[in-house]
Parts: C-alpha cells; sequence; structure tokens
C-alpha cells in the first residue's frame, strides 16, 4: 500500500508542480490588471463583483440575487477572495487571475489531447503558457503580434468575463481525461453484469455527468460545451460499435440520463437548492429576449445569410471536421478518444459563436474564444508535427525527450520569475500623480475617488436604490435592493413587475442613475427600459445636475408630487411604409419641451414564408428622431438614443421627447422585405420635464 502511495504521489507531483506555475502566471496577469481599480460606471467590472459580494454575504444565489455571468465566475472569483481577501480591488485581480488561468486550462487540455503523454504535454504548456504571457504583458517578441491580437479575452476580464465563461469546455474535456484514465486503470471485468456491465465508470457515466454538471458554469458557453462533447461521445460511439445500432441507442439513452442528472446535481449545488429560480433567471438572462439588447437596426440577425462570421470560427469549424475524421481513423481507441477531445474543444468554440448568433439574433458573436483556440493551437500543432518527425531519428528523439522537459520547466520558472519582479517594481515605482487610495475599495483610483468623496456626501447614510450599482454600494456596504444590479439584467415580463413593484413599494431614500453625459449608453438604458423610468419621472426629481452630483451620476429624491405636466397633446399616426410609421406628438404650448409618455397598440406581422427564405427573427426598431437631433446638435453620439421593443405585445409604453412642443419617433418593423406594421392607437399618458435633455 505505501508502495502504491508513492508511485501515485510521484505521478501527481508534475501535475501539481505545473499548476502551481500557471497559478504563478494568472497571478502575474491579476496583479497587472488591479495595478489601478479606474473602472467605467457602466462596465463589466462589478458585473463581475457584484453577485460574488453578495455570495460572499450569505445571499443565495439565482433565489435572492441574479448571477448573470453563470456559476464558473461567481464560484471561481469568490474562492478566490476567499483567499486573498474581499475588496474591489481584489475582486479585480481574481477576474483576471481566473481568465489568464482558464486560457491555461485550454493551453492544457490542447497539449495533452495533441501530444499524448504527460511529459511532453506538461512541458509545451508551460513554455507556450510562458510566451504567451510575455506577449500580453507587452514584451516584444517572434510573432507576438499576430498571437497578441488573438488573445483579447484571454487579456482581460473585460465585459463580460468570456474567457472564464469559456473554461466550461476545457474544464470538461480535462475531468473528462482524467474520469477516462481512471477507467483505464480501473476497467470493468468482462463478467461483470448489471449496472457495472452496461455502466462502466468511464465513458458511460463520468463522460456525461461532467457534460451535463458543467452547464451551469455559463449559460451560453455550458451549453455549446454540452453539445460539443455529446457529438464527440457520438462519434466515437460510431466507431466503437460500429453497425451495431443498438449498442450506440443503448449508449446514446445512457449518455442523455446520466447527463441530465449530471445538470440536476450541479444546479441544486450552485442554486442552493433554487433550481427553479436558476431555471427562471436562466431563461430570462440570457438570449430568451432577443428583442432588447443593441439600438441599431444593422446589429439584427433576420435571415441566416447575413451573418457575419469571423474567419476563428471557420478555422476552429474546419480542425473540429479535421478531429472528427482522425476519431475514425485512428488505429487505437486511446488514440481515438483524444481525437474526440480535440473535436470538442475546436466545436465547442465555434458553436459559442454561432448560438450566441442565433439565440440573440446577432450578426456576430463572441469568437474571442475560437481565436484563443487557434492561438493555442497552431504552434501546439506545429510542435506535434516536430516531435512526430524526431521520432524517426530515435537517438534525437531520446534527447530531446530528456532535456526539453527540464528546460521548459526553467524557462517557465524564468518568466513568473519576470513578472513577479515586473509587478514588485510597478509598486515600487508608484502609481504617479492624479491617483488616491481608497481603502473601503482596496486599491488605487484616479478622479474618481474625488467623485466617489462627493457621492458620499450626498448619500449622508441615506439609503439607496442604482439602476446600476457599483462602488458606492460597495464603499457603504450595501446592497441593490431588488438583488438585480443592473437593469439590463431584469428580463422576463415576470422579473420586471417584481423589479418595478419593489421599486414602488420605497423603503429608500435616493435613485442613483448613470448620467448620459458621461455614459451614452444611458441613453438607451432610458429608453428601453422605459417601463422603469417613467415611473421615475413621475414621482421622483433630481437633487442636482450631473457635475453637482460628483460628475458620473444623477442622484433622484420624492418630491411628493406627481409630476405629470398635464400638457394637453394630440398623437399623429402616419403610415409612411408597410413597415414603417411616424409618430408625432403635438403640445398645445408650442414652448413645451420635455418628455411624453406614450402607450401604443401596434401589431406586426410576417410574410407566411419567412422562416423558409431563411428568416431567424423580426423585430420592432424605434429611431427617437427629435431625440437624436438635440444629441447630435449638442455633439453626442445619437446612434445609442435608438432601442426596440417586442413584437408581440398588444400595448408597450415608450419615451417621445419634444421640443418646441412637438416630438417624433419613426416605428419600422424589421427585416423591411417581410415584415408588416401597423399601429392602430396612441394615446399621452402624461407630460414630464425631460431632466436630461433640459435641465442640465
Amino acid at each position: 500500500m505505501k508502495e502504491t502511495t508513492k508511485h501515485t504521489l510521484r505521478r501527481l507531483a508534475p501535475w501539481a508542480a505545473l499548476l502551481i506555475l500557471l497559478a504563478g502566471f494568472a497571478a502575474v496577469r491579476g496583479l497587472a490588471g488591479s495595478f489601478v481599480i479606474d473602472y467605467d460606471i457602466m462596465n463589466g467590472d462589478f458585473q463581475n463583483y457584484n453577485p460574488v459580494r453578495r455570495l460572499l454575504a450569505g445571499q443565495a444565489p439565482y433565489a435572492q440575487f441574479a448571477a448573470y455571468l453563470g456559476a464558473g465566475e461567481l464560484y471561481g472569483v469568490a474562492a478566490i477572495l476567499l483567499v486573498v481577501g474581499n475588496t474591489f480591488a481584489r475582486s479585480m485581480f481574481a477576474a483576471d487571475f481566473l481568465t489568464w488561468f482558464c486560457f491555461e486550462l485550454l493551453i492544457l487540455a490542447v497539449s495533452r489531447a495533441l501530444m499524448g503523454r504527460g511529459r511532453p504535454a506538461r512541458a509545451l504548456t508551460a513554455v507556450l503558457s510562458g510566451y504567451c504571457l510575455l506577449v500580453v504583458q507587452g514584451i516584444s517578441l517572434p510573432g507576438g503580434g499576430w498571437l497578441g491580437s488573438l488573445l483579447g479575452y484571454a487579456s482581460s476580464s473585460g465585459n463580460s468575463a468570456r474567457m472564464i465563461r469559456s473554461g466550461a469546455l476545457p474544464i470538461a474535456v480535462l475531468l473528462c481525461g482524467v474520469a477516462l484514465c481512471l477507467w483505464r486503470e480501473h476497467p470493468p471485468r468482462p463478467e461483470a453484469r448489471g449496472l457495472r456491465k452496461y455502466l462502466p465508470l468511464g465513458p458511460a457515466v463520468a463522460v456525461p455527468f461532467i457534460a451535463g454538471m458543467m452547464v451551469p458554469w455559463s449559460n451560453d458557453m455550458g451549453a455549446a460545451m454540452y453539445i460539443a462533447v455529446a457529438l464527440g461521445y457520438g462519434l466515437f460511439l460510431l466507431r466503437h460499435y460500429g453497425t451495431n445500432l443498438k449498442a450506440v441507442a443503448l449508449r446514446v439513452g445512457q449518455y442523455i440520463l446520466v447527463s441530465v442528472a449530471g445538470l440536476g446535481v450541479s444546479v441544486m449545488v450552485v442554486s442552493w437548492g433554487h433550481p427553479l429560480s436558476w431555471l427562471r433567471q436562466t431563461r430570462g438572462t440570457s438570449a430568451y429576449q432577443a428583442w432588447y439588447y443593441s439600438s441599431s437596426q444593422e446589429a439584427k440577425l433576420y435571415y441566416l445569410n447575413e451573418l457575419e462570421l469571423n474567419w476563428s470560427f471557420w478555422a476552429a469549424l474546419a480542425l473540429a471536421v479535421v478531429f472528427a475524421v482522425v476519431i475514425f481513423r485512428a488505429r487505437t481507441d486511446e488514440n481515438a478518444v483524444r481525437a474526440a477531445a480535440l473535436f470538442a474543444l475546436s466545436l465547442g468554440m465555434a458553436l459559442w459563436n454561432i448560438l450566441y448568433c442565433l439565440l440573440s439574433s446577432a450578426r456576430n458573436g463572441p469568437d474571442g474564444g475560437a481565436k484563443a483556440l487557434i492561438a493555442v493551437m497552431l504552434p501546439a500543432l506545429a510542435v506535434t508535427g516536430l516531435a512526430w518527425l524526431a521520432r524517426h531519428r530515435e537517438k534525437l528523439f531520446r534527447i530531446l525527450g530528456r532535456v526539453l522537459p527540464p528546460v521548459a520547466a526553467v524557462a517557465g520558472c524564468a518568466v513568473l520569475v519576470w513578472g513577479a519582479c515586473d509587478q514588485i517594481d510597478a509598486r515600487i515605482q508608484g502609481r504617479g500623480e492624479g491617483y488616491t487610495r481608497v481603502d473601503s475599495l482596496g486599491g488605487w483610483l484616479g478622479d474618481k475617488a474625488e467623485k466617489l468623496a462627493t457621492e458620499q456626501s450626498i448619500l449622508a447614510g441615506r439609503t439607496l436604490w442604482s439602476t446600476y450599482a457599483s462602488a458606492l454600494e460597495t464603499m457603504e456596504g450595501v446592497f441593490q435592493p431588488s438583488g438585480t444590479d443592473y437593469i439590463i439584467h431584469v428580463l422576463g415580463d415576470s422579473q420586471r413587475l417584481a423589479y418595478l413593484q419593489q421599486f414602488q413599494a420605497g423603503g429608500f431614500d435616493l435613485v442613483q442613475t448613470p448620467s448620459y453625459k458621461v455614459s451614452s449608453y444611458e441613453r438607451w438604458s432610458r429608453n428601453a427600459n422605459w417601463w422603469f423610468y417613467r415611473e421615475l419621472y413621475r414621482y421622483w426629481v433630481p437633487v442636482g445636475t450631473t457635475y453637482a452630483c460628483g460628475g458620473m451620476h444623477i442622484f433622484w429624491q420624492r418630491n411628493g408630487v406627481d409630476n405629470d405636466m398635464g400638457m394637453t397633446t394630440t398623437v399623429d399616426i402616419a403610415q409612411t411604409a408597410d413597415n414603417v410609421v411616424t409618430l408625432t406628438v403635438t403640445a398645445d404650448d408650442p414652448t413645451f419641451c420635455g418628455v411624453a409618455d406614450v402607450t401604443l397598440h401596434y401589431t406586426q406581422t410576417v410574410d407566411s414564408n419567412f422562416l423558409l427564405r431563411g428568416g431567424v427573427g423580426s423585430y420592432l426598431h424605434v429611431s427617437p428622431d427629435t431625440e437624436k437631433r438635440l444629441c447630435e446638435e449638442a455633439g453626442r453620439e445619437s446612434l445609442n438614443c435608438e432601442f426596440f421593443i417586442p413584437t408581440s405585445k398588444d400595448g408597450y409604453d415608450i419615451p417621445v421627447t419634444m421640443e418646441n412642443g412637438t416630438g417624433t419617433v419613426t416605428l419600422t418593423a424589421l427585416p423591411g422585405n417581410a415584415a408588416h406594421l401597423t399601429v392602430s392607437s396612441a394615446q399621452v399618458n402624461g407630460t414630464f420635464f425631460d431632466w436630461e435633455y433640459f435641465y442640465e
């Protein structure tokens, strides 16, 4: 027993050493990303941190708060913060650490599948990870420009932590590989009967269970991963069983049942026993409301032939086809399994792109995952090819096998030492003028430090409701009351009703919204979320201008009255084309400048052969013409004023900005060659002062 234990430890020690090295590389990236903690008021830094902060405070995921990036980012970042400490600055460290580590796991999965043996796979992983680290750290290296252009997702957590979300794929492949190795060492006895005969540990239980278990890691990549692993498993079954369709059907049935069980267990764990909350939120916060996001007509996908798939999609898909062929042509089952792993990695990254496009009705999707795969796969294939050529020279191959792994280990350690020294030197040199240490956030901020101090003085201990919860809540140690920190994640009719009812119930003193002067996306957010802002405009007024409020947000307070200005208005509906309607709201007072709350009653239809022509989706676009003109006259971006509304509603509320007594909007049913729009009526529910245009 002791000898067996020693043997196992000797085998695991090199892998543990590799993981420590990779963690060191990831720590370098985390330190670089958290050197200063400047953030944009509507970007993803607090999108990454807010749910984690709630989790560490004991709130139940999905039931008490929205975990919109998936369980992978939530629990991964939370685990790191349990080690390094829970502050906003350290969350930025954790997010970039986990981002780079997930990329390194992709390198490891590719290297292990290509090289076959552990020692060369570890050497390739160490060298390629170190080389990529030097590139993203700004070191000029041969091929660095090309490589750096492919590592956008890997170099930073970015706005949506996409590399972390894509980690579901390499982690699933690596876990399946570990399970298959265990099964190979402890195979079922030939005379086994019952479940032990039909459910051997490796292929029939572990692989589908892992595939199902990893789905909640990320809503979009979880689905792509599941499909890719399932298809890779299916191709291996066809190779293994050939024309024995009964055996194939049995294994497929087992795969479905076991993977569903894996999904169920995973959902129960990550949701703390609230599976229905997970299901409701997953269907509400992903792509099931494809009409909601984006402002441009050209951004939507109406027909399949409008897909603008990046070259990296086609490259990943081509690799998947090649590895699918290799599954059937491999000489051994072990080689076929390795090919199936590479097939799943390649197809999963391609599927992530196209599934996003189809479900979100976008013409292009997250191609950074496929680019990261290409950045890993091409050099790894080159090294594998050279190794294959070297095998024909036995003496050379033996020498290289002995020399290269320790050289790779030394090189990896050297890169790690350089990275650590670089981060130490940066902190010795300091952050320059203009940066202030904010202890409540745990890091250094530029001019936002002073702005946040102003916001704290305005808040003065009072309670707050933010449409984009961020630094102020963190500094005050409070949470957004609804459980959804960003209003853009309140998706679905029931979620919006609950959010609005909680807002109407009160229990807070101030409302904080991003200023459109600071972020033009707030124009889109106000218009697309008018279901909320119409309530805000009616019963709340700003405390002061953007700059009086600190320069980033507008604070609102109740004034105890209904702010409806009671303007007498008329609404003109002009059908300018079969799919276009222009709405003009006119006030009796020709000097009125404000916003009208208008309820539309409309019907949108599409041609009966729309789907047969390759149609994907039909949408209703709103162009606020008066509002866009005001933006352009002020020298601001006007595109973000545009928004979409649902096509399936009989009635829907929209804002119409008015200047000098008149305001117009243009509604366009899309696509123009298949959609038809009829607006039967429109009535004004109230007229309000448009604070963001005419007050500042």
